[in-house]
């Protein structure tokens, strides 16, 4: 249907401040004080039984907004990539190959906001980014940063790109010549396949000290992208 839903007072304040278009904000008559001034056309007022039935969380917060999803696709990200001042924003993309998890990639698509990246890229097998799940974990930073999937036609403008893949092998993080290009995550249980794809990998490796087996998918991608921005800036 090419829309979802944002919940609860910080939610809509950060959707506000963005260029999305919101069809409809569902508020108790309690909550409508807290409905930015920007947004007030659009509200219709429900009662508490409505909310509760309409609403995704177990408690639900009294507002809730109805949005479009926004138009975007991986070439657009990928030629953003290329432009601007690199000091101000990082060119790179960040993928989530086969993140299934809401929350990580609630967490991922939050670290590429916050480290000034280009946008985030979905492989086939990545959960919905605008599920409430994965939005809710974002924190409002699906409203600034673009997403978009990955498509097979997509295939030929991948392949002129410079790409980087967490694994257990590789250069370590620290020793990486970033160049500008796109960073893949896997999930923590399966990686990623570079051996069965057409693309060229650099593979990146976070040395291990402790004895934990793995590191989550989000974590790792938030090590990795610290690194980078430090690069970069430092430039």
């Amino acid at each position: 249907m090419n829309r979802f839903i944002v919940e609860g007072v910080k939610g809509l304040i950060e959707l506000s401040e963005s260029s999305m278009e919101v069809l409809r904000i569902y508020s108790l008559d309690s909550m409508l004080e807290h409905v930015p001034a920007s947004l007030s056309s659009h509200i219709e007022v429900v009662t508490t039984k409505s909310m509760a039935r309409i609403s995704n969380l177990k408690t639900p917060p009294g507002l809730m907004a109805i949005v479009s999803i926004p138009s975007c696709d991986a070439q657009s990200i990928i030629e953003s990539s290329k432009l601007g001042d690199a000091k101000a924003s990082l060119p790179f993309v960040l993928v989530a190959a086969g993140i299934a998890d809401p929350g990580n990639l609630g967490t991922m698509i939050r670290t590429a906001d916050w480290f000034g990246m280009r946008g985030v890229l979905l492989t086939a097998g990545s959960t919905d980014a605008w599920s409430p799940k994965c939005v809710q974990a974002t924190m409002g930073s699906i409203f600034r940063i673009p997403v978009a999937e990955i498509q097979p036609e997509d295939e030929a403008l991948l392949q002129s790109q410079q790409h980087y893949a967490l694994d257990m092998s590789g250069t370590r993080y620290t020793d990486i010549e970033w160049e500008s290009g796109l960073l893949w995550i896997g999930s923590e249980s399966h990686g990623i396949s570079t051996d069965a794809s057409p693309l060229q990998f650099q593979s990146v490796h976070i040395p291990r000290q402790g004895g934990a087996e793995s590191l989550n998918a989000g974590i790792a991608g938030a090590i990795v992208c610290s690194e980078i921005a430090r690069v970069w800036t430092a430039k």
